[in-house]
Formats: C-alpha cells, sequence, structure tokens
C-alpha cells in the first residue's frame, strides 16, 4: 500500500486545524454618526456584491454571520445620506466589536444641471433596462422578516420568519415559489381578538416593486399616469451616483395615491431604493395594494382605518446585476369595533432583509404553503436561540420578553 508522505498529512492537519476559525465568523458592532456620534438606524452591512447581510437596528447595533468562503471579501457599510465604508473581512478578529463612524455624504449637482434631466425619460429607460440590469436567470434568495404590532406598551402581536424566496428571474413571467424554513408567531387574543395582521407568501413577492411592477400603483402603467415625477438631483446614494427623483399624486387624482422619492442609478439606470407612502387624500382609507392592506388576514366586525404609511424597499449589487435587499414598513391604524368596545390606534412596524442571495441555484423547490395562506399559522418551536444558526436584523426592543409578555395576556381569563 502506498503512503501518504509526511509534509502532505501536515499539510492537511494544518488546513483542518485553520479552517474551525473560519467554518462560519460572527460579527457584531455599532453604526454611529460621525458629527453628533448618534447611532445610525437602517445602515445596511453587507459582504460587498455577495448578497449576505444584515442592516442596523434603532440603537446602530448588528449581529452578521459570515460564510467561511467569504475571507478574501470585504465588508460593506453603507446608508442613506452618507458616505460608504469598506472593511477587509481578514482583518476583523473573532468576537471583536466593530464600531464604524459614518460621515454625511455632500455630493450632488447643481440646479443649473439638475433642469435638464426629464424624469419620465429617466424612468421609462430604467424599466426598459429592468431585463439587463437585475439577476434574470433563476436564483433563490434568503428573507428574515419581523412584524411587531403594538397600542401604546401593549403588544398585540409578534411574528418572525426565515424563509426562501425561487425566483426565476426579473422579466420572467413565472410565479415565485416559497420555502418556510423557521418560524415563530404570538398574538393578543385578549385585546386583538377580531384581528389579524400577517404575511402570506403573495404579500412577500409584491415587496420585491422590481421583480412585480403591475402591483406596484405608482410605476405600472396606470399608476405612471397618476403621477407627476421631478430629478431633484444626482446624489451619492451607498457609494453610487444616483437620479434623486421625487413623484406625487397629479391634480384631481386620489384613489391610490402616492409620494415619495426614489433613487436609479446614473450609469446602469437600475432602480436603486424607493421611499414612499400614501398620498394624504388616499390615506383615507386602506386600498388595495398598499402594504397594510396585503398584511390584513382577519378583520371580522372590526373597521380598520390607515392613518400613515411609509414603505422603504432598498436594492442590492450582486456580481454585477441587482437584486432586493430590504424592506420596511411603518403603519399606524386606527381599530373600532362597537360590540367589543375596542376604539384605539395600531402600530404597526415591519423589517423584511434578504440575508443571502444563491445565484447558483437552478434547481427549484416545492412550495408547501399556498400562495395565499397564512405564514402565520406555521409555527415552530424554539427558544431564545431561536435564531443563532440565521442572519437576521437585531430588534429595537426584547423580543423574547415580548413573547412571554403575550402568553401571559392570553392566560388571563
Amino acid at each position: 500500500m502506498n503512503k501518504i508522505p509526511r509534509f502532505v498529512i501536515l499539510s492537511l492537519f494544518l488546513i483542518l486545524c485553520a479552517f474551525p476559525a473560519w467554518a462560519q465568523l460572527s460579527i457584531s458592532g455599532k453604526i454611529t454618526n460621525a458629527a453628533s456620534g448618534r447611532p445610525v438606524r437602517q445602515a445596511s452591512v453587507s459582504i460587498n456584491k455577495k448578497g449576505v447581510g444584515t442592516a442596523t437596528n434603532g440603537q446602530g447595533l448588528f449581529a452578521l454571520i459570515i460564510p467561511a468562503g467569504n475571507v478574501k471579501d470585504s465588508l460593506k457599510i453603507s446608508c442613506v445620506g452618507y458616505t460608504t465604508k469598506y472593511i477587509a473581512i481578514a482583518t476583523i478578529k473573532k468576537g471583536e466589536e466593530l464600531n464604524v463612524v459614518l460621515t454625511k455624504s455632500t455630493t450632488e449637482l447643481g440646479e443649473v444641471t439638475i433642469a435638464y434631466y426629464d424624469a419620465d425619460n429617466i424612468i421609462q429607460k430604467a424599466i426598459t433596462r429592468i431585463p439587463e440590469n437585475y439577476i434574470n436567470y433563476r436564483h433563490i434568495l434568503r428573507g428574515f422578516y419581523r412584524m411587531y404590532t403594538s397600542t401604546d406598551s401593549i403588544p398585540l402581536q409578534l411574528s418572525e420568519t426565515v424563509f426562501d424566496v425561487y425566483n426565476f428571474g426579473y422579466g420572467d413571467t413565472h410565479a415565485d415559489l416559497f420555502r418556510l424554513v423557521k418560524a415563530r408567531n404570538e398574538k393578543n387574543d385578549h385585546d386583538f381578538n377580531t384581528l389579524e395582521i400577517g404575511q402570506r407568501p403573495n404579500s412577500i413577492f409584491e415587496q420585491d416593486i422590481i421583480n412585480h411592477l403591475h402591483a406596484c400603483d405608482f410605476l405600472n402603467e396606470e399608476g405612471l399616469k397618476k403621477h407627476q415625477f421631478t430629478v431633484n438631483g444626482v446624489v451619492d446614494f451607498k457609494g453610487y451616483q444616483a437620479y434623486e427623483i421625487e413623484f406625487k399624486e397629479k391634480y384631481g387624482a386620489v384613489e391610490g395615491t402616492y409620494r415619495g422619492k426614489l433613487y436609479i442609478d446614473t450609469k446602469t439606470y437600475a432602480f436603486i431604493y424607493f421611499d414612499f407612502g400614501l398620498s394624504p387624500k388616499a390615506l383615507s382609507e386602506v386600498v388595495p395594494g398598499t402594504f397594510i392592506y396585503r398584511s390584513l388576514m382577519r378583520t371580522g366586525a372590526t373597521e380598520v382605518g390607515l392613518q400613515f404609511d411609509h414603505t422603504q424597499v432598498s436594492y442590492q449589487e450582486v456580481g454585477n446585476k441587482w437584486v432586493l435587499s430590504g424592506v420596511e414598513g411603518d403603519d399606524s391604524l386606527s381599530v373600532k369595533n362597537p360590540q367589543l368596545k375596542y376604539d384605539y390606534k395600531a402600530q404597526v412596524k415591519y423589517n423584511y432583509q434578504i440575508t443571502a442571495v444563491d445565484p447558483t441555484q437552478q434547481e427549484s423547490f416545492i412550495a408547501k404553503i399556498g400562495r395565499n395562506d397564512n405564514i402565520n399559522a406555521y409555527k415552530s418551536n424554539g427558544d431564545e436561540k431561536f435564531w443563532k444558526d440565521y442572519n437576521i436584523i437585531l430588534s429595537d426592543y426584547d423580543v423574547e420578553e415580548v413573547f412571554k409578555k403575550i402568553k401571559a395576556i392570553n392566560k388571563i381569563k
């Protein structure tokens, strides 16, 4: 029998000894504003152009699990209005707490140059280029979302989910597929028993605006007719030079109209960010197509009114193509039920983050949940280490305490 040379055995031993340290690197830290020292909320922390990432919470804190194969890559820290920073992952020590300071970005063009741009032409060009700008082949997006509904200090409902979305490619007409990985949900049946807010696979899919333009009431064919668009300027947006375009409803248009801003990369004409909410007149009713409308599962005799609506949708570059990065929703509801004497305001906060992108996956998976099924109905068992193997967004509150409080409320007869 041939013997393996000793130097080969020694080399393999050294490799195996070194590998566990990089099997996965868990890092955490805080992002702050250079001028004020205050935490930077909703800053993106990701492996540059690899699709692995998370975002900071209200205290500027984050936690991220870095796969073994990304040791030679860079960590990208970016946020709207700030200059982007890069950190070589190889320089990060195990267990090190990163303290990253971001400075405000000041890059923008003058008014004379701005007047030259035609917003409608820019938007049409961006829509035309969707098939070439975004991942146009089959891939899987790993997502995490948290939805928290409360009134004053009383928790009403809290949901968290890790899931996969199989996307056939931007511009492809095949319907997305959804696979649930892990989920937990608790609802306050004492104060919230006639109303339920949650997610369906269909609503998850439609939050990816670019892949579902038909569902976007300001970019679909009808939406473009009901809104007017104006170029504010060219700004430094997370390291990209981008057109900042403001939009609002046209005179006389009411139903399903919005106000907000969108950003388009000046080089590729890719949509990279949306920040919007219902127009004041449209806010008077919960209309189909709004984030909260898609999230209502059951209302019974309860009347639900929308008082505040705000959504942000961001995209990231993976390789040389773009793909969804994250969604954040913030809504205020009026909840009334004369029979049960309900009359209060409920705050709904929603965070959805793409934590990994697998562009090599060609085989589709079997979707075990219907497109309109309530994801909240599929609960997994778990304790305080529920998400230890997954990238998530850190919350602004003690999630475990909220779950315990809701369970305690439900025990009261």
